[in-house]
């Protein structure tokens, strides 16, 4: 079975008690609806995926007739962390921007909030949490822009004089889904209906041409 044309949009799959959980290739979701697997919800309009005897909307959106528990963990990378704090820097507020509003990855860099100098055998104490974690960790590390970053150096927050406006944390399943978001350009508005209130559009940066815009490194 082979799309009408392109491009290969991709599909929202959601779970059976419809909560959006991955995003997939149309070649998997069209499987899984041929499996009887799941159902659209959404398809994308004027499209279609054809074979020689059969031509079916092209999916937006999928729910699975039964519910799949969620697996895996999201992994610690630059471009993941940046995503989980919304391209802002934790320290000033700061969300860099470029012309059109897509962020400006740039001017944004990654914070060691206790920092390597006071890791013992590879690891740090946070205050915060009374425990010790690896220095390099989601619950130690935070994208904080050029200026905050040179600011700190190579002290802690409280240390520097400067507070962190949220407490980094190991991101949760729906944060896992937000984040993998972050890897395409635009959000098809077929997903809004689908997604937390506070993925909505008005909450995103936005190109030019007013798509909500989510690009990670």
């Amino acid at each position: 079975m082979m799309p009408q044309s392109p491009p290969y949009l991709p599909v929202l799959q959601l779970n059976a008690d419809y909560t959006p959980n991955k995003v997939l290739r149309w070649e998997r979701a069209v499987e899984l609806l041929m499996m009887g697997k799941a159902v659209t919800c959404t398809p994308y309009p004027g499209r279609f995926v054809r074979s020689p005897s059969l031509a079916i909307p092209w999916p937006a959106v999928i729910v699975l007739c039964r519910y799949s528990k969620a697996r895996g963990k999201v992994g610690l990378s630059a471009r993941n962390v940046l995503a989980r704090d919304g391209f802002t820097c934790q320290y000033c507020g700061l969300p860099p921007r470029l012309i059109g509003g897509a962020p400006d990855r740039s001017a944004l860099t990654l914070d060691h909030v206790v920092p390597r100098a006071q890791a013992r055998e590879g690891k740090v104490f946070l205050p915060w949490a009374r425990r010790q974690v690896p220095v390099t960790s989601w619950e130690n590390v935070v994208t904080a822009c050029r200026s905050c970053n040179l600011r700190k150096a190579d002290r802690t927050p409280a240390a520097a004089g400067m507070t962190l406006r949220t407490v980094p944390r190991v991101p949760t399943q729906a944060d896992g889904l937000r984040i993998h978001l972050a890897r395409y350009p635009e959000v098809p508005s077929e997903w809004e209906a689908w997604l937390p209130e506070s993925w909505h559009t008005r909450d995103l940066p936005h190109s030019a041409n007013g798509i909500p815009v989510l690009q990670a490194g």
